[in-house]
């Protein structure tokens, strides 16, 4: 158990690197995982710092040695300054490693990364590695849009071109008792069973859609029922009934 548990927490010090969308809900080693973060960007930091830091005194000591010597100095600069100089150059070894060198770099992204996740991860709203989640959205959003366009040209693949609703008069469709029958252009997502349509002053009931074939091409079907009893209306939406569609009753017919 012990053991199994160990495993898990190394587990999770690599798993909490990925967007947080992976692992929000399997945190253990999150923590330590900010802590190995941050702390191999110190490790990292220091290792280089006093590399480059030696290398910028052996440097600043070989300038100070030429300028020394006679006949190297600079017109107009004291020699003594010009050493002086030459040997203070090891004083810019922070600034040159931190902002101009790939180890600088590497080293101050791991320590911010790993503090920024620590923070986020103690307010309860945990983030993965910067970098990752970046590639991750980009990689997400693109596959998103992809797969919306792939729909799209699918919907309109099997949907064909139809300009507008086709209605029919009937009876019954499905095996249900129907008035009028709306093969639509494209499907009508808020005519649900039960829904009110109202077209000209006229009530009707949405019964239950289906897919049906039609010309070749798959179309969504809504049939309507003429309410003729007094009901109370879960949903209520308005519907331009077409010119060409058959008539509906009169008003006065409904009432009576």
């Amino acid at each position: 158990m012990h053991s199994s548990r160990t495993l898990e927490i190394l587990v999770g010090v690599f798993r909490c690197l990925l967007p947080a969308r992976y692992w929000q809900e399997m945190r253990r080693g999150a923590m330590l995982s900010t802590l190995v973060t941050a702390g191999l960007g110190v490790r990292i930091g220091y290792a280089g710092f006093f590399e480059q830091a030696r290398i910028s005194a052996e440097e600043g000591a070989r300038l100070a040695i030429r300028l020394a010597q006679p006949g190297a100095a600079i017109e107009g600069i004291d020699p003594t300054m010009a050493v002086t100089a030459a040997l203070q150059v090891n004083a810019l070894a922070p600034l040159t490693f931190f902002l101009f060198t790939p180890v600088g770099w590497i080293a101050t992204y791991l320590f911010t990364s790993g503090i920024y996740r620590a923070i986020t991860l103690a307010v309860d709203h945990p983030k993965g590695d910067p970098i990752l989640t970046f590639i991750d959205t980009i990689i997400h959003g693109t596959v998103g849009r992809g797969a919306s366009l792939l729909e799209g040209l699918a919907a309109t693949r099997l949907g064909g071109l139809l300009s507008g609703d086709q209605i029919q008069a009937c009876r019954a469709f499905a095996g249900r008792e129907a008035d009028f029958v709306v093969i639509a252009g494209s499907p009508k997502r808020d005519w649900t069973a039960g829904t009110t349509v109202v077209a000209r002053s006229i009530r009707l009931r949405v019964g239950q859609s289906r897919d049906v074939v039609v010309d070749g091409w798959r179309r969504t079907c809504y049939p309507l029922t003429v309410i003729r009893d007094v009901q109370v209306d879960r949903r209520i939406v308005t519907y331009r009934w077409p010119e060409s569609a058959p008539p509906l009753p009169e008003p006065e017919r409904e009432e009576a």
